[in-house]
């Protein structure tokens, strides 16, 4: 008899002890996944950050694509195209260099260079990747005017791609078109 209660004890115990080792596992998963996103998110406003800061000319703009003319590093010596979209739930950027003289530049598309800085994004024309400002900061209706973009605010939402998160995170920045210059 004492021995069927100390088995029962032990394996009350021994469950306990099993639930807690597999939640504190999942969260530990978890906690893993949302920094690993966190940071993704963080690295890839950077980067969209750093080439819109350098924007000479908006071509075009939707709430998932935004194309752009514009210096893709600190190094490039005239403007590239640089379009930002997202493809197969992916947020991917491709910089076509110029060809020819300034200030009549070409650019071909067979010349692109492509990245992907985001693998899982979720936004969508619901939830767009971009919003359009004016200069007195109000937001842009769609379909919006080029010539009207001052602010431009990038959204990405992205889960990680071990399906571990099951509701997206999200960063917002602001940024000011500054430099619109064609003398360079």
């Amino acid at each position: 008899m004492e021995l069927v209660i100390s088995m029962a004890i032990l394996s009350i115990i021994g469950t306990i002890v099993t639930t807690e080792i597999v939640r504190s596992f999942r969260q530990n998963n978890e906690l893993t996944a949302k920094s690993i996103v966190q940071s993704d998110l963080i690295l890839a406003t950077d980067r969209v950050s750093r080439v819109l800061r350098s924007t000479v000319l908006v071509v075009e703009t939707t709430q998932t694509n935004l194309k752009i003319r514009g210096y893709p590093s600190s190094g490039a010596v005239a403007p590239s195209e640089i379009n930002f979209y997202i493809s197969a739930g992916a947020l991917k950027y491709s910089v076509v260099p110029p060809t020819g003289q300034a200030p009549n530049y070409t650019y071909n598309q067979g010349d692109a260079v492509y990245h992907t800085p985001l693998k899982k994004i979720t936004n969508s024309t619901s939830n767009p990747l971009f919003n359009y400002y004016d200069g007195d900061g109000n937001l842009l209706a769609f379909p919006v005017t080029v010539a009207d973009v001052k602010v431009v605010e990038f959204r990405p939402s992205a889960l990680d791609s071990g399906s571990v998160l099951t509701t997206p995170i999200s960063v917002t920045t602001k940024l000011t078109l500054r430099n619109f210059k064609t003398n360079l």
